[in-house]
Parts: structure tokens; sequence; C-alpha cells
């Protein structure tokens, strides 16, 4: 059985990866990486003993929800193998064979908890010194290179009242959360939302009663582009609160990479080689890119797979994408290696 189909069907959801990142470690020692498994459950493996630096770096978490693992007409189903075990595993078959590298030092991780509060990835930015490139495991097709991802900040509206009539004239909670969000929506989203634009979304819409009150929750999702103003974001919110409360997580910002550096230069040599053109790509969504990001290398994203599947239940890769995203890699490695 190969590497891919293993580790897809290990269910490994945010939180609950420790399956998925023993069976990683395991086959990871068979292919003679130096192995650990660090505070938080990261799955660490180390190849090669060259100067330059590299860093593959996937997560090995998914969101919820059981898929059925099959192999069908070359295509591989199954939760996680576009997001992102498949990417993981194409980071580990290129990365074996430089096990006598004397040009690269490979460091390989599986984070864990990406799909919900990146613990993983922040543990590896205080823990691991700054490496020379950064590459992000993160569907792109064989052919694409991602250069950003917009940021992102989570949201949540809050606000209770003395039950009234319904037929009295006073807004109900309800109407005045929605009434929030549609101002916030008005000012800042625009309709079609780019990587170049702001977007909200709600995520979750809870009424409820307590003790004679009626109330309402709100949770929303943010996604922003490069030089967003978190500050003036959050001032408007505050503005418009009327006497409801408004909590949020830390912003994280949108990151962009520069085309011009060596990273960029030898996937383009690689996908060409290939006899394919290469494709420059920027997301809309946000991922563990934009906090390791701060190390302030080159950095891209890249994996076989279609980011359109993500998280749906008909998630599946196509084998040959796999293995022409292999190729690439083991070609950008090789020739990073001789960019000293």
């Amino acid at each position: 059985m190969s590497l891919i189909e293993k580790m897809i069907k290990v269910y490994s959801p945010s939180s609950f990866e420790k399956n998925a990142v023993r069976l990683f470690l395991d086959e990871l020692n068979k292919m003679h990486f130096t192995t650990e498994e660090d505070k938080v459950g990261n799955a660490i493996g180390k190849i090669g003993s060259g100067p330059i630096k590299i860093y593959l770096i996937g997560h090995i978490d998914t969101v919820p929800g059981k898929l059925p693992v099959k192999i069908v007409d070359g295509k591989i189903y199954g939760r996680g193998s576009v997001d992102a075990k498949g990417c993981l595993c194409a980071f580990a078959e290129a990365a074996k064979e430089f096990y006598n590298s004397k040009t690269v030092s490979i460091t390989l991780v599986g984070c864990v908890r990406e799909e919900s509060d990146s613990i993983g990835a922040y543990e590896i930015l205080k823990t691991l010194p700054i490496p020379d490139y950064t590459i992000i495991g993160e569907p792109s097709g064989w052919q694409g290179i991602t250069l950003g991802y917009r940021g992102v900040m989570w949201l949540e509206f809050s606000y209770e009242n003395s039950r009234f009539h319904h037929g009295a004239p006073e807004p109900t909670p309800a109407e005045i959360g929605v009434g929030f969000y549609e101002k916030i929506q008005k000012k800042y989203a625009k309709e079609y939302p780019s990587f170049d634009s702001a977007s909200i979304r709600l995520v979750d819409i809870n009424t409820y009663h307590k003790k004679g009150n009626i109330g309402i929750r709100i949770k929303m999702d943010l996604r922003t582009p490069i030089g967003f103003d978190f500050d003036d974001f959050l001032s408007f919110c505050k503005s418009q609160l009327n006497g409801a409360s408004l909590s949020h997580d830390e912003p994280i910002h949108a990151i962009l990479t520069d085309k011009k550096n060596p990273l960029i230069s030898s996937f383009l040599g690689s996908i060409r080689s290939q006899n394919a053109t290469p494709k420059f790509k920027k997301k809309t969504g946000s991922a563990d890119m934009n906090i390791l990001g701060s190390w302030n290398c080159p950095i891209i994203a890249y994996g076989p797979g279609d980011s359109a599947l993500d998280h749906t239940v008909n998630e599946h890769l196509i084998l040959d994408e796999y293995e022409k995203s292999i190729q690439v890699l083991k070609s950008t490695l090789q020739r990073l290696g001789q960019s000293s």
C-alpha cells in the first residue's frame, strides 16, 4: 500500500491527529529521516546534511467528516486526499531522495490543527531556526505556484435584552444582530470577493432565551487583502454595537511573496522541465503560509490537487498529478541545492 493511501485511511480531524502522526513518523523512519514528535504533536523529519536549509511544511489534520477511501479510475478518494495529506506525502516522497545530500538539509513537518487554531505552525515558528526557503503543502495543482493568501479574523457578536411582545415596535435581538452584520458587510465587503478585496461571511447564528431575556450570538469570518487596516475595521464595528458586545481573535495578515527569488525560479524551471506551463495563483482563503511568512525567507505554497475539492464530500486526488508533483518537487530541491 502506498504512503498516500495509508495516510488517508487514518482519520485525523483537528485535535485528533495522534494516530496519523505516529504512522507518518514510522514511514519517515523507513525512508531514513531522523524523526521526532514535538510538544504540540507535530511530526518532524529531517534528511540531508547540506548548507541550504529547506522546510517542507504541510498539515496532517483534516476537517471533520469521514469519507470512504477508494482508488477508482486513477483517482484516490478520501478525506485529506487534497487538503492536504496528498501534499504532505508528495513532500516525503520527494525529500527521501536527498538522504545522502551534501547540498541541502530538509526539514519536513506535518503540522497539527491547521484547520482550527494552527497551534502546530505557531509552535515551529517559535522553535525552528529561520530557513533559507519554505514550501507550504497546499493544493495548487501540479503546474501551479501559490504566491499568496488573504488574511483572516474571526468575530463573535452578542446581544441580549428583556423579552417583549413581538408586536412591539422595538427591534428584536435577531434584527439587531443581522443589522450589525449588514452594516459591516456594506462598508467592507465586495459583492464578488477576490484576493484584493475583503469579505465577511456569517458562519453561525443562534438566538436563545435565558431567565426572561432573549439574545443572539453571531459568528463571522473576515477575510482580508494585503494592507487591510484591522484597527480601522474594529473601530467601525465598535461604533455600531449600540449595547452589544464583540469579541475576536488576533488577526492574521495577508501574505504575498515576491516572484524574484531562487525558490520561484527553481519551481518555474522544474515545472517547465515536465513540458508544462507554470501558473501563478493567489488564494482567497488563508493557510499556515500566512503565519510562517514571519520568517521573511522566500516562501510559496505548492501541492497536487484541486483546492475547489477541499472539505467536500467528493474530495479526491488524481494519482498521475500526484506523481508529477513529486517529480517537480525533486527537481526543485535539486535546483535549490545547486543555487548556493
